[in-house]
C-alpha cells in the first residue's frame, strides 16, 4: 500500500504566505473601494485551500503564524504605499506590495 506524499515545508511556507498578503490586500481594497476586491478574496481561497491540501498535521501552528506574520507584513506595506506623506517612500512601498502579489498570482491559472 503507497503511502502518502507530504509537501515540502517550502510549499506550505509560500501558500500560507500568498493567503496571508491575499488576506491583506483583500482587506484594503475593501478599504479603499477597489473594485478587485472580489478578485482578491477568490484568490485567497484558492490559497488557503492550496495550503489545506498540502499542510501536514502538526504544522497547523506554523502555517498560521506565517499567514499572520505576511498578512501583517503587506497590510504594512499596502499603509504606507497609499497613506505616507513622502512619495519616494510609497512609491518603493507600492512596487514591493506589488511584487509580493504577483509572486503569488503568478502560480495560478487563472490569474
Amino acid at each position: 500500500m503507497a503511502t502518502p506524499t507530504l509537501a515540502s515545508p517550502d510549499l506550505v511556507q509560500t501558500f500560507a504566505g500568498c493567503a496571508g498578503r491575499m488576506s491583506a490586500q483583500m482587506e484594503h481594497a475593501w478599504l479603499v473601494n477597489d473594485p478587485a476586491a472580489p478578485d482578491y478574496e477568490g484568490q485567497r481561497l484558492t490559497f488557503l485551500t492550496l495550503l489545506d491540501a498540502t499542510l501536514a498535521q502538526g504544522q497547523e501552528r506554523d502555517a498560521l503564524h506565517h499567514r499572520i506574520e505576511s498578512k501583517l507584513a503587506h497590510a504594512s506595506l499596502l499603509t504606507i504605499a497609499t497613506f505616507s506623506d513622502r512619495p519616494d517612500r510609497a512609491k518603493q512601498a507600492r512596487m514591493r506590495a506589488k511584487w509580493h502579489l504577483m509572486s503569488c498570482t503568478e502560480m495560478l491559472l487563472d490569474s
